[in-house]
């Protein structure tokens, strides 16, 4: 009888120590969203890796505070919780959506988080301009954005105007905007922090739907925005951001590192049902690693 209980035991110590803990993921809504928006993505993460940890942050009180804080407090609120978060100090997954990505990007290149896939959602990494970027917001802040975005007063209290790039004044947005051109290392002074610390990712995922009808262009979540006083959008190999390897984006992609997907759903659908197959073919399969 003892013989055969020590062999059930070992067995089971056996089966625990090859359990497998799966790498937890972090969550990031867009703007005028909360954490709650984020609860359909985390649902199908938790079925498809059992046991995995899954936080999706709130900053503030989350709807008003996605648009009334700028991004630089955002970033830095989101990086102490992260940071204050035990279950996350051996590292993580990163999913931010819409504006969420600018902020997990942010947080990566300001804060050294230990981020193993960078993955974004719909972004707007080289910015938006146009009415359409403006839709979800107040009329008032929606105003406040289109007329006087590079004032000071505006860019310390709109976090949309921290990322609106007007490609017929660039010249004011690259002197005035107070987060984007930073975190895209656009200074006439390089940060190398942030390029090293993208280059320490193991993979960066974007990806930017056909028909949005909110981000403007939308292959800003593929950091192509508009030409210099035009409306036309860059080409991917051909921009600054490229060519320079401002945060390493070129080193990334001669790495493999780089991932590039188009989905075709609506904005606000591209964490929830309409875009499920595609979440799950080309999203989940950067979460099956561990630690």
């Amino acid at each position: 009888m003892l013989l055969s209980f020590l062999s059930s035991f070992i067995v089971v110590c056996v089966h625990l120590s090859h359990a497998v803990t799966f790498r937890p993921v972090v969550l990031m809504h867009g703007v005028t969203a909360t954490a709650a928006d984020m609860n359909e993505l985390a649902g199908w993460i938790r079925d498809t890796y059992q046991g995995i940890y899954v936080v999706s942050i709130e900053i503030g009180n989350g709807y008003e505070d996605s648009f009334l804080f700028p991004l630089n407090k955002q970033v830095q609120i989101f990086c102490q919780t992260v940071s204050s978060d035990p279950k996350l100090q051996q590292g993580f997954n990163m999913i931010g959506v819409s504006q969420g990505s600018l902020i997990v990007r942010g947080a990566v290149e300001r804060c050294s988080l230990p981020v193993y896939n960078l993955i974004t959602l719909v972004g707007v990494h080289q910015g938006v301009f146009g009415i359409p970027g403006l839709q979800m917001l107040p009329p008032p802040i929606r105003e406040l954005v289109s007329k006087y975005a590079y004032e000071d007063s505006v860019q310390k209290i709109v976090s949309v105007a921290g990322y609106w790039r007007d490609p017929f004044q660039l010249d004011k947005y690259y002197a005035k905007s107070q987060y984007l051109p930073d975190i895209n290392n656009e200074g006439t002074t390089r940060n190398e922090t942030y390029r090293s610390n993208m280059l320490k990712l193991n993979a960066f995922v974007m990806t930017y739907s056909d028909i949005d009808e909110v981000v403007s262009p939308p292959e800003s979540g593929l950091f192509r925005g508009f030409k210099a006083n035009s409306v036309a959008t860059e080409v991917w190999n051909e921009t600054r951001q490229y060519q320079e390897d401002l945060i390493g984006l070129k080193t990334l992609d001669e790495q493999g590192k780089l991932y590039r997907f188009k989905c075709h759903t609506k904005h606000q659908d591209a964490q929830h049902t309409p875009d499920k197959d595609f979440i799950f073919e080309n999203v989940l399969p950067f979460l099956n690693n561990t630690i």
